[in-house]
């Protein structure tokens, strides 16, 4: 009976050992699984996902639906984005375009330009000359045949000729005139050809002496004047001969080529002289 006790105290001393497999450490805190000798007395059922705590569906949805709506909105920049860039591009191939053509535009003028450039250059290195020949007829005195260093142009019909020859065709003129017309005063001062209407206009403010005086004055400024005319054209000259100076210029550049000088000495090239060439003939 003793060595029966002993061996039952020996067995109840031998502590029971537990084996846990690695499958124990991913399971929920609550939920131990069984060692692995009691794996076949357990059913084989899915293991249960719990949710986080203070998290559910709803919140997931939502944020599911807010990053579709960002990525639709990024989208949509995206697309705005792209076509931008299109006109961009499009707006860019046409100044190019035009770039291109204002740049042969320029390229064709400065061409031209050159060549205009290169004409000018062989027509500078051309000695251009004048025959100094033909020009001597157009630049003579139709009086005098010689070139008109004093020219004198007729405003009334546009004829030039020199001083000397057109002041003695005037003179031939008035020297006619007197023998017709003795009584004739070359010194006369001139009167209004209006001097009428100017008496009907003043005589009621005027004494009748004045006024016999001023008509006596008119009828003898009535008295027949010269008629001076031109000499190649016989248009009547009613005023002053002036100085033809673009005539005389070339008379002078001229007569120079040609070795003809001015050897003629006119009365109005007279210094100190005060009276025109032309006052004999037509009174200021």
């Amino acid at each position: 009976m003793p060595a029966t006790r002993s061996s039952s105290k020996q067995r109840s001393t031998i502590p029971e050992v537990i084996i846990l497999s690695s499958d124990d450490e991913d399971a929920p805190p609550g939920k131990i699984r069984p060692s692995s000798r009691f794996k076949g007395k357990l059913s084989k059922k899915p293991f249960p996902i719990t949710k986080a705590p203070g998290k559910d569906g709803s919140s997931w949805e939502r944020e599911k639906s807010k990053l579709k709506q960002m990525n639709e909105h990024l989208e949509r920049q995206v697309a705005g984005q792209r076509i931008q860039l299109d006109k961009s591009k499009k707006r860019l191939e046409e100044q190019s375009q035009e770039l291109a053509a204002r740049s042969q535009e320029i390229n064709t003028c400065h061409k031209e330009i050159q060549l205009q450039q290169e004409k000018l250059a062989a027509l500078e290195a051309k000695e251009l000359t004048i025959d100094a020949t033909k020009l001597d007829n157009t630049l003579s005195c139709n009086i005098c045949t010689d070139l008109m260093y004093s020219p004198y142009l007729l405003l009334d019909c546009g004829h030039s000729y020199c001083e000397g020859c057109l002041k003695g065709w005037f003179n031939e003129t008035l020297t006619k005139h007197i023998r017709a017309h003795p009584a004739y005063n070359v010194h006369r001062n001139p009167v209004p050809r209006d001097l009428p209407q100017i008496l009907d206009t003043i005589g009621p403010y005027v004494s009748r002496p004045i006024q016999m005086q001023l008509q006596a004055l008119y009828n003898n400024s009535r008295q027949p004047q010269p008629q001076y005319t031109c000499p190649a054209c016989r248009k009547e000259v009613t005023g002053k001969p002036v100085v033809n100076h673009a005539v005389k210029d070339m008379v002078s550049i001229v007569g120079s080529v040609l070795g003809r000088p001015d050897t003629r000495r006119e009365s109005s090239n007279i210094r100190g002289q005060q009276a025109g060439p032309f006052d004999g003939f037509f009174p200021r």
